[in-house]
């Protein structure tokens, strides 16, 4: 298996901490960690969020109604449920791909991994700026020893709500490798500062995976979003990964 599972766009770009103003659309390119490559958008309101993953799958969130959606374009089905449910959804979507996984990191060497991770990790803002879609973005960057190095461009006049809470479980119930989980956590402590990312690259290293994936804004909008923003595909499957367990 050569995709990391890691929700990194998703949390990167979409978890800050300040109340959103408007809406705002956000149309990004992506070269995924299997080497695609798309354009798609993404969508952001104080409530909800649209967002695109590094597998090429969507997460839809609304926070007022308490229910989140987790798109699949490539097998072209959808789950759609409540916030409390999402988890076990999570879990299931990685029991799915975990079986080539089994066996490859022993215990004694995740905790190897750990702790220098532990005693290696790194976050600055390193004092370079660039235009990025119109809007100035300063960048920060988080290392961990050799496993981890994310970069970010983040534009702090788009501020966004901070959704962390909310789907920081589903997040990390996605990730298959057990090293990347501790990636993962990381990245989400990474991501308090307010502000939206526009760029960004992560370069990852654990036992059974490595690889590489960016991605960078390409323009930025601020009008009213339609409710049809929050739909799902109407030709795809409706799916539930636990009934294949």
């Amino acid at each position: 298996m050569r995709r990391l599972n890691l929700v990194f766009v998703a949390v990167a770009g979409l978890l800050a901490a300040a109340p959103a103003l408007a809406d705002i659309t956000v149309i990004s390119h992506y070269t995924l960690m299997n080497g695609d490559t798309l354009t798609r958008a993404s969508y952001y309101t104080s409530k909800q969020i649209r967002t695109t993953l590094p597998n090429g799958m969507e997460l839809i969130y609304d926070q007022a109604m308490r229910t989140t959606a987790i798109i699949d374009h490539q097998n072209r089905r959808y789950w759609q449920g409540p916030r409390q449910v999402a988890d076990s959804i999570a879990s299931a979507i990685r029991a799915e791909r975990s079986a080539a996984l089994q066996g490859t990191v022993t215990p004694e060497y995740r905790t190897a991994i750990y702790t220098a991770l532990s005693d290696s990790v790194r976050q600055e803002q390193t004092g370079e700026d660039r235009k990025i879609a119109g809007y100035p973005c300063n960048e920060y960057v988080l290392t961990a020893g050799s496993y981890l190095r994310q970069e970010r461009w983040v534009a702090r006049s788009l501020s966004m709500p901070n959704f962390g809470p909310e789907v920081e479980k589903v997040v990390l119930a996605t990730v298959v490798d057990p090293v990347g989980r501790g990636l993962m956590k990381l990245v989400l402590q990474a991501r308090r500062v307010n502000g939206l990312t526009l760029a960004g690259m992560i370069r990852y290293r654990t036992p059974t995976q490595d690889g590489t994936m960016s991605w960078e804004a390409l323009k930025v909008s601020s009008a009213k979003l339609p409710p049809a923003t929050w739909s799902v595909p109407a030709d795809y499957q409706r799916w539930d990964p636990r009934e294949r367990r």
